[in-house]
């Protein structure tokens, strides 16, 4: 049994893409996992404000909430993001907590001391519902969440993107939406167990 780190990053409770996240947390509590949810949103969290007062150390010197999350981070077998999609992108929230992860691009690039190990190879999911349908307003989210997990030392796993979903809570609606989410987590609590990433 571990750990999996859920970021849910809309700014509405219980909106489409927190919906699908509780769908997946109980795909990886079929699987014996525990899923901690963490609400951006909730959170006081400052804007990175590009000051390289991280680089000497590779920590942050801003002291906000995000000195609460980086030890969960550091310490989850895996980690899923989720945001609604809005004007073709993550949510500002989300996109405001990865930004904070500049002190961990330092850590790993500058000073060759990550935070977590690469070859540790910890999995990382993304999850997105967009009211618009073309593709691309999903891909330049994903494009985002796919850099993040590279800096952070996260592996990116797969992706579920939803388009053409807009009011709230009308994933549940949505054709098998909520039932793929629950299996992508059952696949994703197997994908983060150490024994199955090195077989």
């Amino acid at each position: 049994m571990g750990t999996i780190l859920a970021i849910s990053s809309s700014p509405r409770r219980m909106g489409n893409s927190e919906l699908l996240l509780q769908s997946f947390g109980l795909g990886i509590e079929e699987e014996g996992d525990k899923m901690v949810q963490v609400r951006v949103n909730d959170l006081k969290i400052n804007y990175c404000q590009a000051c390289d007062g991280c680089a000497p150390t590779g920590k942050c010197i801003l002291q906000d909430d995000m000195q609460e999350i980086y030890p969960q981070v550091a310490s989850a077998k895996g980690m899923v993001l989720a945001t609604p999609i809005y004007f073709g992108g993550m949510s500002s929230q989300l996109k405001k907590f990865i930004d904070r992860f500049q002190c961990w691009w330092q850590a790993k690039y500058n000073l060759n001391k990550p935070q977590v190990a690469l070859e540790e190879e910890r999995p990382g999911y993304f999850l997105c519902v967009g009211a618009l349908e073309k593709k691309a307003y999903c891909e330049n989210a994903l494009s985002i969440a796919k850099v993040y997990f590279h800096n952070v030392n996260y592996k990116y796993s797969d992706c579920l993107c939803y388009r053409g979903v807009d009011e709230k809570g009308v994933i549940k609606d949505h054709s098998h939406a909520l039932q793929d989410a629950f299996e992508a987590g059952r696949y994703f609590a197997l994908q983060s167990s150490p024994d199955t990433r090195k077989s």
